[in-house]
C-alpha cells in the first residue's frame, strides 16, 4: 500500500492518531533507547498537545499506511539564538525501516526547513552508531558532537553520596519557580557560564542569558506547569552567584526529574562547587518529593569533569547520543538525487 504523508496537528488529531503515534514512539525507544524510562500514552499525548515552545515554533508530520501512522517527524524552529538552524527528528517504526519512508518524510518537510532563511538542519538525541545515524549519514548529515545519557535511579543510590560540603566562603541558596529579585542579575550572569562548555564542531549556540530572558523562561515553564528547581552557590565576599544547577519536574511525568544546566563561573572553578550544588539539589528533592524515581541528564561526552561529578552522585552512564547536522543546500541536492 502507498505511504501517505501529511502534517500532524495535535489540536485536531483523533485518539486513534495519538495511539498510533505512541506505538511508533515506544517501538523505536524499545529498540534504540531501551535504558530510558518510557512515557505512558497519556503522558505522551499531553506532551505533544502542550509542547515546550520557548525554543520556538514546532511542526509535525505523520506517514500513514492504510490510515495508520508508521512514522513521524518533527521540526523545531529556534526563535532566539540558532535562527540559522532547524532541529528535526524523524522516527520510523523498526519493522518499516530501510523502505524509504524516512527519506520521504524528510522530503515532505523540506519546503519548511528553510523557514526565515535557515541554512542548517540538525538532529540531536540520535543513538550513536545505530541505524538512525547510519541513515542520516546517507542523507549527508555528519556527527558534530555527542553526549552521554546518565541516569540516577534513587532506589539504587546511597543518599550519603549527596552530603557534599559547601566550600569555605560560599553559601547555597535555593528556590522553585522565579529567582528572587535580589539575585536575578547575578543568576542570569552565572547562567552564561555554560557558554564555554564543550561543544565539539556543533553550530548550536548556547543561550545568552539576561534578567529579562530568565523571567521569560520562568514564565514559559510556569505556563506549562513545569516546576523548575534551582540551587546556586553565592560567593560571600562579593555577593556573586558563582555556580548554578537546575532541575525540572514535569507534571505529566511525575516519577522522573530532568537535570538541566549546571555551570560554575570560570574564576570560581576548582573549589568543588559543582558537587556541592548538585548534592544539595538531590537532598532538597528527596526531602519533599517521594514521587520521583529517577533523574535523567545529558552531558557532553568530553566534559570529563561533569561526568565524574555525576558518577560521584550516583549517576550511571547508559548511552551515547549523537548530534548531527547538514547544510540545507546539501540536503536538498541529496534528496533530489534519490
Amino acid at each position: 500500500m502507498p505511504i501517505e504523508i501529511s502534517p500532524f496537528d495535535p489540536s485536531s488529531a483523533s485518539d486513534s492518531d495519538f495511539e498510533d503515534f505512541y506505538k511508533v514512539l515506544i517501538a523505536v525507544m524499545a529498540l534504540d533507547h531501551p535504558e530510558q524510562p518510557m512515557l505512558t500514552l497519556e503522558e505522551c499525548a499531553k506532551q505533544i498537545r502542550e509542547p515546550a515552545t520557548a525554543l520556538g515554533p514546532i511542526k509535525r508530520w505523520a506517514a500513514r499506511e492504510e490510515g495508520h501512522i508508521v512514522a513521524t517527524a518533527t521540526a523545531k524552529f529556534p526563535a532566539h539564538e540558532n535562527r540559522h538552524l532547524t532541529i528535526v527528528r524523524v522516527i520510523v517504526t523498526p519493522d518499516r525501516r530501510r523502505q524509504g519512508i524516512g527519506t520521504e518524510l524528510l522530503r515532505a518537510m523540506l519546503p519548511d526547513l528553510g523557514a526565515d532563511g535557515r541554512t542548517v538542519v540538525m538532529a540531536n538525541g540520535v543513538k550513536a552508531d545505530a541505524s538512525g545515524e547510519s541513515w542520516a549519514r546517507e542523507m549527508g548529515f555528519v556527527r558534530t558532537h555527542a553526549y552521554v545519557r546518565q541516569v540516577l535511579t534513587l532506589s539504587r543510590v546511597d543518599p550519603a553520596l549527596w552530603r557534599c560540603p559547601v566550600p569555605d566562603g560560599f553559601r547555597l541558596e535555593q528556590w522553585a519557580g522565579a529567582a528572587p529579585g535580589i539575585l536575578l542579575e547575578e543568576y542570569a550572569s552565572a547562567r552564561t557560564a555554560i557558554l564555554d562548555a564543550p561543544n565539539g564542531d556543533s553550530s548550536l549556540e548556547f543561550e545568552n542569558w539576561t534578567a529579562e530572558r530568565v523571567r521569560t523562561h520562568e514564565a514559559d515553564l510556569h505556563a506549562r506547569n513545569v516546576e523548575n528547581r534551582v540551587v546556586v552557590a553565592v560567593h560571600e565576599a562579593s555577593g556573586r552567584v558563582a555556580g548554578i544547577t537546575e532541575l525540572e519536574l514535569l507534571s505529566n511525568q511525575p516519577s522522573r526529574g530532568f537535570q538541566q544546566d549546571t555551570a560554575v563561573a570560570a574564576n570560581f572553578r576548582g573549589h568543588g562547587l559543582g558537587l556541592a550544588i548538585k548534592g544539595a539539589m538531590m537532598r532538597w528533592l528527596t526531602a519533599d518529593n517521594s514521587a520521583v524515581a529517577d533523574i535523567i541528564t545529558h552531558t557532553a561526552y568530553n566534559n570529563t569533569h561533569m561526568i565524574r561529578i555525576n558518577h560521584a552522585l550516583g549517576y550511571e552512564t547508559t548511552a551515547v547520543v549523537a548530534e548531527i547536522e547538514v547544510g540545507l543546500a546539501e540536503l536538498t541536492k541529496k534528496l533530489e538525487s534519490y
